[in-house]
């Protein structure tokens, strides 16, 4: 009988004589940055999952005692009386967003558990769910990604980057489209937020719109109404990152199954399997909500 010597190979790394009592883990993302920022279902039965999106109505003026209501969705408004009807005619529409499956896990040995004095499966189990919670971002940021966009901004390098010009502009472009204000979200790279950071006009300890919090750590919560996610996921192009404006609404992402971690002994591998699970998928919904913003590195 020949040894399997290749499973759980990552785990002889750990054998000590008496070093230390935890791992420290690689430095990475432990939880979803996106989740709540985008419209989530739960729960979901099938390969697909249908958002409904209807388009904007209108209103009838001075309607007639006892005449018929125009509908929104009668293109040709036969239906309609004296009254006057201002605005669109309200569709309905459907996007799809299609789940995926995924899987991540690690063996360990029995016997390897004997040989350090950490807790594999814990150190295991806390680095699959990260993984997984990167897969889901990552699917987020692929749907942003293959979607079209109503608006495309460019910036530049340097004074001309994601400064306070081109954050006016991604403004003043959903507010033409009549996007919420509310559950704005600005998703950035971390050269990005060095941009705004770099901007004295709205980092300073004078006059800037956002001052000491900024100055003495780094980060900015939020600004023109955008609460700032910082990614190292979103996609690059030779030395263009596309980074988004967002309202939550305009991006959905539909759950099968949470992400879930298990451990069960495997008999015939004489092994633990540290599993996690997730079934999920992500879509725009409206691309009127959704702004991408070309940023040069």
């Amino acid at each position: 009988m020949s040894l399997v010597t290749h499973a759980g190979t990552s785990v002889s790394n750990s054998f000590i004589t008496m070093w230390s009592d935890d791992v420290q883990q690689a430095y990475q993302q432990e939880t979803s940055k996106l989740v709540d920022s985008v419209r989530v279902v739960r729960n979901v039965t099938g390969s697909t999952y249908k958002f409904h999106k209807l388009s904007k109505g209108g209103s009838v003026k001075n309607k007639a005692r006892f005449e018929d209501i125009t509908a929104m969705s009668d293109s040709s408004k036969s239906l309609g009386g004296s009254g006057v009807y201002t605005g669109g005619t309200a569709q309905n529409s459907v996007v799809t967003a299609t789940l995926s499956n995924f899987h991540s896990g690690e063996y360990i040995d029995d016997l390897d558990m004997f040989k350090t004095n950490v807790d594999l499966r814990g150190t295991f189990a806390s680095s699959i769910a990260s993984a997984l919670s990167r897969a889901v971002d990552q699917e987020i940021i692929d749907a942003l990604d293959a979607s079209t966009p109503t608006n495309i901004k460019t910036t530049a390098q340097g004074a001309n980057g994601l400064n306070k010009a081109s954050l006016l502009e991604v403004h003043e472009a959903l507010n033409a489209l009549n996007v919420p204000s509310n559950d704005r979200v600005l998703l950035v790279s971390p050269a990005a937020l060095t941009d705004i950071l770099n901007d004295t006009t709205l980092v300073s300890s004078d006059n800037g719109i956002i001052t000491n919090q900024a100055l003495a750590t780094g980060y900015i919560p939020s600004i023109f109404g955008f609460r700032i996610i910082v990614s190292n996921l979103l996609t690059a192009d030779s030395v263009v990152r596309k980074c988004y404006a967002y309202q939550k609404n305009s991006v959905g992402l539909a759950l099968a199954q949470d992400i879930q971690a298990r451990i069960d002994y495997i008999a015939h591998k004489a092994s633990h399997l540290v599993l996690g699970t997730m079934s999920g998928g992500s879509t725009v919904i409206d691309a009127d909500g959704v702004c991408e913003i070309q940023v040069t590195e």
